[in-house]
This record gives C-alpha cells, sequence and structure tokens, in this order.
C-alpha cells in the first residue's frame, strides 16, 4: 500500500506553521524589543523573518540533510 497522497494540502500548510511557529514568536518577541519606537512593525518584520528562517532551515533539513 502507497503513503502517497495520505496529507492534504491544507493538513501540509498546518504542519509547517506548527513547525515554524517558535520562529515567528521568537522574531516577534525580538523586533519588538530592538524597534523601541516601532514596536509592532519591528514585531511583525522579525517575526516573518524568524518564520522564514525557521522554514529554510527545515527545508533544507528534510531534503538535503535527511
Amino acid at each position: 500500500m502507497s503513503d502517497i497522497g495520505i496529507f492534504s494540502t491544507s493538513d501540509i500548510v498546518l504542519m509547517i506553521a506548527i513547525a515554524c511557529a517558535p520562529g515567528l514568536v521568537l522574531g516577534g518577541i525580538l523586533g519588538a524589543w530592538r524597534s523601541p519606537g516601532h514596536r509592532l512593525r519591528g514585531a511583525a518584520l522579525y517575526g516573518a523573518a524568524g518564520f522564514g528562517l525557521a522554514f529554510a532551515f527545515w527545508w533544507l533539513y528534510l531534503t538535503v540533510i535527511k
């Protein structure tokens, strides 16, 4: 029996969001701390960067390293 196709698109998106959530949270905290005049903007930008870095790490780990 084949395992291809057991996850739908929404399942995969949810797994990505859960795996990258720590990068989003830590990036948001760091961005709010580093931008005292513009905390919301800093948190959003650093949070997006943290999410992107976490996504890049997981992609590299799952496709290249493992």
